[in-house]
């Protein structure tokens, strides 16, 4: 499977009209997305800035994400499209600019309840570190998350942010929470991983709010 991060801008006029669009997304684009082999598609929002994940199934992906341009689409574009700004820094021939994935821990056993989405911005200089200390994670962190219910965890890393993706399949993501906190294995890595970090009010990792699923 591959999983697939990718961001654009979203003009400050048109947010609340996206944001609305999005809920009512035409079935014929809904369905050319499953034909495309697209699965777990979301878009979360933040400060202007779209963060989307979705997972690819199909056995060509090049071929596929070419269909996906049928003419029902083709007319969503064309509503959508003025309300998107693309990112400078996205590479030729992108629309939505595709992040570099630099952690996936990929188990998920269980059915998803909620869906998260995160940003956190990297201290200037310090894009290797955190690069390493990810790619490094302690194995037995996995079963960590698994036993608090968080799984599918992915992070991924543009223009000096981090953007975390990851689900919870348990009844109390606060009391899972507090629970994980309070884990040895996992302060130790968040310490380790927040000394890089730039730290806002409420912590690194601002909460960012889902506007589009698919199943």
């Amino acid at each position: 499977m591959k999983r697939v991060g990718s961001l654009i801008k979203v003009r400050p006029e048109y947010e609340e009209r996206y944001i609305i669009l999005h809920r009512n997304t035409f079935p014929g684009v809904l369905d050319r997305i499953r034909k495309s082999n697209i699965r777990n598609y979301s878009i979360f929002l933040l400060d202007g800035i779209l963060f989307s994940y979705y997972e690819y199934v199909g056995q060509d992906f090049d071929a596929d994400m070419k269909s996906i341009a049928d003419s029902v689409t083709k007319d969503w574009w064309k509503l959508t499209d003025p309300m998107q700004e693309p990112l400078p820094t996205r590479k030729p021939g992108e629309w939505w600019a595709e992040m570099d994935q630099i952690l996936c821990l990929e188990n998920s056993p269980a059915i998803t309840k909620e869906r998260i989405g995160q940003v956190a911005e990297i201290t200037p200089g310090k894009e290797e570190n955190i690069i390493d200390i990810l790619k490094n994670y302690p194995q037995d962190l996995e079963d960590v998350f698994n036993q608090e219910y968080f799984q599918n965890l992915n992070i991924f890393l543009k223009d000096g942010k981090l953007y975390f993706y990851y689900e919870y399949t348990g009844n109390d993501i606060e009391k899972s929470f507090n629970s994980i906190s309070g884990n040895d294995k996992f302060v130790s890595f968040q310490k380790e991983l927040r000394q890089y970090m730039v730290q806002k009010t409420d912590g690194p990792w601002q909460q960012m709010k889902e506007v589009f699923h698919t199943n």
